[in-house]
């Protein structure tokens, strides 16, 4: 049977949208160019390395982003990319992030509910500048994966993972954030126009049924707020029934929910109804090439009480490791557990301390019995704290090859650790004979196709 779902899309549309519907539709179906985040709170150059490669323009809008206006093909090759220096995504995925961080403190506790593959729980990550603590969930086992290989390539020290149903997350955490983003499971109407099988399973139908998750969803999201925490709500599809009339579903049910606006840069809402179409926000995919989206803030009333973080204190060989890596790294709001002679370092392990993550912060180091020996993610993630003397600068060819698993050359008055290309950390390696041994995690090779 033929599948007519242009024509059930155009009905759907053309009356909502009157007028705007061409400009709609064709901003369905052009090319997207390709976006760029840079990570902020590494504090590393990447953009001197990027600006060789393509032509790159500034987002007015969001902070750090980039929009790739000549040869984004080769962003993927470049080493800022493969050292987690840089998040390939849309300004539409970004944006719900830095409407949620526009109501966040210092030290936010915070959920991101669907959080695979992760770029949404690293700009939260960035964007806090690893202040703490961020509790990623995501219930399918396989993207999960796609999850930590990204949480360790970009450095997320400050997450903590689980894996269950959204909707039973109040079970643990009923009253237990400042801040939460629910990027909705959804009928994914952005992408219709680009992709064979959204096209064969669009339906009304479809559409209904994932509102139903989604008012599931909102409702489990907000019993797990605090007084005064902020909910935001965002989805990468276009119809009202998904979008602002889930919005209405949980105002009409939870006296204590009030609208915040989301934002003076984006469209207002379609529904009609002028008290939730003025504070929620849209970016309809029109000309301008970025991919639509929805977003709603949501406030939980009451005063904020935020968390009394309890700062313990390194072991005294734990503080050599970071006086000889990265000694102006202020190790006050971390902690490190370790588990299989690997140190990992997170934030505030008191909070949540019942909870069985499924992972907790960022592997920095491995203990070989006599010193601690550096993660290549760790380098990455601290290299601007790293000293001249503990610098070894390689070329652009050794930087690929080191990072595609490959021991390198070194010359002979080689007496650094820490390898760098034009002041960008690529990773550690140990001096055998003129052989700088390579120490790279064989994680980031295995994870070079994986979701991101």
């Amino acid at each position: 049977m033929e599948n007519n779902w242009l024509e059930r899309f155009r009905a759907e549309y053309k009356p909502l949208l009157k007028d705007k519907y061409d400009e709609f539709e064709y901003g369905l179906s052009c090319p997207k160019a390709r976006h760029i985040r840079v990570q902020s709170s590494r504090d590393i150059d990447y953009l001197s390395e990027l600006n060789e490669l393509c032509l790159l323009e500034k987002l007015p809008e969001y902070d750090n982003v980039y929009k790739a206006v000549e040869n984004g093909e080769k962003i993927v090759d470049s080493i800022s990319f493969q050292t987690g220096g840089i998040y390939i995504m849309n300004p539409s995925s970004i944006a719900p992030a830095q409407i949620l961080m526009s109501y966040m403190g210092e030290n936010p506790v915070m959920l991101d509910i669907s959080s695979a593959p992760g770029g949404k729980t690293c700009a939260l990550s960035d964007m806090s500048r690893k202040n703490g603590v961020i509790v990623a969930n995501e219930i399918s086992a396989s993207r999960l994966k796609s999850l930590h290989f990204n949480l360790e390539k970009y450095g997320a020290y400050n997450v903590k993972t689980v894996s269950m149903d959204g909707r039973l997350l109040p079970n643990i955490f009923e009253n237990s954030f400042d801040g939460i983003l629910l990027d909705a499971p959804c009928s994914n109407e952005n992408k219709i126009f680009r992709n064979k099988t959204v096209q064969a399973e669009w339906s009304k139908k479809l559409v209904e049924r994932m509102a139903e998750l989604q008012k599931q969803l909102i409702k489990s999201a907000f019993l797990c707020l605090k007084e005064g925490g902020v909910l935001v709500y965002s989805t990468c599809t276009l119809s009202l029934e998904e979008n602002e009339y889930v919005i209405k579903s949980l105002l009409d049910e939870f006296d204590n929910a009030e609208l915040l606006p989301a934002g003076i840069n984006y469209s207002k809402g379609l529904s009609g109804i002028s008290s939730i179409d003025e504070y929620v926000a849209r970016i309809m995919p029109e000309s301008d090439k970025i991919d639509g989206f929805f977003a709603a803030a949501v406030r939980k009333k009451g005063s904020l009480i935020p968390y009394d973080f309890i700062h313990s204190k390194l072991k005294e060989k734990e503080k050599d490791f970071f006086k000889k890596y990265y000694s102006e790294f202020s190790h006050d709001h971390i902690s490190i557990n370790e588990y299989d002679r690997r140190g990992y370092l997170e934030t505030a392990p008191e909070i949540f301390k019942n909870v069985r993550f499924k992972r907790r912060g960022l592997n920095i180091y491995k203990d070989t019995g006599r010193f601690f020996e550096p993660s290549c993610q760790s380098v990455w993630q601290f290299g601007s704290y790293v000293e001249n003397n503990m610098r070894y600068n390689i070329s652009a060819k050794s930087a690929e090859n080191f990072l595609k698993g490959f021991d390198i050359s070194c010359n002979d008055n080689y007496n650094n650790e820490l390898l760098f290309y034009n002041n960008i950390p690529v990773g550690y390696a140990k001096k055998v004979d003129s052989i700088l041994k390579n120490k790279l995690d064989r994680y980031f090779l295995y994870g070079k196709n994986i979701e991101w």
